[in-house]
């Protein structure tokens, strides 16, 4: 018996076997450190990604303008909000009937919602001058507040609560008498100017941003293009002009929009005040901007080379008559066949050189050969004199003037557009298929 209680007693570890567990209890934790680490590792790269698409991503800058930066969630809002607004009025027209008479405005519409990319760089050089505005407006002391805000989103949507405002009073704009050709301008010219035409050279530069830019919209909202800076442009609707009823269609047109993409209410807000100080802005600039400017009459001959500049001179110096020498050399196809002819133009409606040359030249005197980006001119002033501008001339130079005034301020700034913005520009909202123009039809 005492044997066997003998034989039934733990006998102590060798110490190979000890060696050897304490091997097992270091091997298993490695393993649990291993494991515990990798699930560290996955669980960092999960919440890394989520911090950068909804955080870090949205937070690098597409652009900046000095120390004003545009970031990926401002510019991919921005993009979208725009979308939407092309793919609203083009279903509108589409779904009417009469968009066989749009067609070639919807074509136009829809290739430009097609190529994205262009698209995004067209809304984010907006966006540039936007912020260069602004900074402008911040030395001028411009602001605008939250009220301002307010009775904007109220005006668009029709809702007056202290009444209906007054239509402004707008002077109507009349001929006044100008001057009768002299006998100097009458040797010199083949042809008569009609009052203040236009003139049809191609030779102010193209901007993408002009400051009369297009106030894009929502559903709700109606693309308008006008001669100036405007707000946002909600249609009228048959709800009464209550505050309930307008709070009601805003926040129908804000379900519209978050359908689609995430925008808010500070987004949408922002946007309108990008507008109002543009507005603003544009007022200040040219408030002192009359009707009565100096203009210039002149017809000029475009040809490529600088050699060809001058046997256009020659031929004219020698006797030619330059409305016959235009339809045959001029490469200015918008007015060759009426002998290069012009119209009047204000001071600084030309690119730099042509406009330079035809303001110091006398009337009836030709110039040498000018170069611009478009090739080599001749140029003949017919008439140099302070001319009363119409409406829509007027307009044009106003806002010739504001561009100017964007494009001397962006050149004092530091601009960079990063290329990360081609990464990430949205190409949705996007025409529905049962609306696009096909080929066949």
């Amino acid at each position: 018996m005492a044997k066997e209680n003998e034989n039934n007693k733990p006998r102590p570890a060798s110490k190979k076997h000890e060696a050897r567990l304490a091997r097992e209890n270091r091997q298993k934790k490695i393993m649990v450190t291993i494991v515990i680490g990798i699930l560290a590792v996955v669980v960092l790269l999960v919440g890394y990604g989520i911090l950068y698409n909804q955080v870090i991503k949205q937070n690098r800058p597409v652009a900046q303008v000095d120390t004003t930066k545009i970031t990926v969630d401002q510019f991919e809002k921005r993009v979208q909000y725009e979308r939407l607004s092309y793919v609203d009025s083009f279903t509108n027209y589409a779904a009417s009937g009469y968009a066989q008479f749009f067609e070639s405005y919807l074509l136009e519409m829809q290739n430009s919602l097609d190529n994205y990319i262009q698209f995004g760089s067209d809304v984010l050089d907006k966006m540039i001058n936007e912020a260069v505005i602004e900074a402008k407006a911040k030395e001028l002391g411009i602001t605008i507040s939250e009220e301002e805000i307010d009775k904007e989103l109220e005006r668009g949507f029709g809702f007056f609560p202290e009444g209906t405002p007054t239509p402004e009073t707008i002077e109507e704009f009349t001929f006044k008498p100008t001057s009768t050709l002299s006998a100097q301008q009458l040797a010199i010219i083949t042809i008569t100017p009609t009052p203040s035409p236009e003139p049809t050279l191609t030779l102010e530069p193209t901007a993408t941003d002009s400051p009369a830019e297009e106030a894009t919209s929502t559903p709700d909202v109606v693309v308008t293009a006008t001669s100036e800076p405007t707000a946002t442009q909600i249609p009228p609707t048959a709800t009464p002009y209550t505050r309930e009823g307008f709070e009601s269609l805003y926040k129908t047109m804000m379900t519209n929009i978050n359908d689609q993409f995430d925008y808010s209410d500070a987004d949408f807000r922002d946007y309108v005040r990008a507008l109002l100080l543009n507005q603003k802005v544009f007022d200040h600039v040219t408030k002192n901007i009359t009707r009565d400017q100096d203009m210039v009459w002149a017809r000029h001959i475009l040809v490529e080379t600088e050699e060809e500049a001058k046997a256009v001179l020659d031929r004219l110096n020698a006797g030619e008559d330059f409305g016959i020498v235009a339809a045959e050399v001029s490469v200015d196809t918008s007015n060759s066949a009426s002998g290069g002819d012009l119209g009047w133009f204000t001071q600084g409606q030309m690119v730099e050189e042509f406009d330079k040359a035809a303001f110091t030249l006398e009337i009836g005197k030709l110039s040498e050969p000018i170069q611009t980006e478009f090739g080599f001119h001749i140029i003949q002033v017919l008439g140099h004199e302070i001319r009363e501008l119409t409406d829509e001339q007027l307009e044009t130079y106003k806002n010739q003037v504001y561009y100017k005034f964007i494009e001397d301020a962006k050149a004092e700034m530091t601009i960079k557009k990063n290329d990360v913005w081609a990464e990430v520009v949205p190409s949705t909202p996007a025409i529905p298929t049962q609306y696009r123009i096909t080929g066949t039809q």
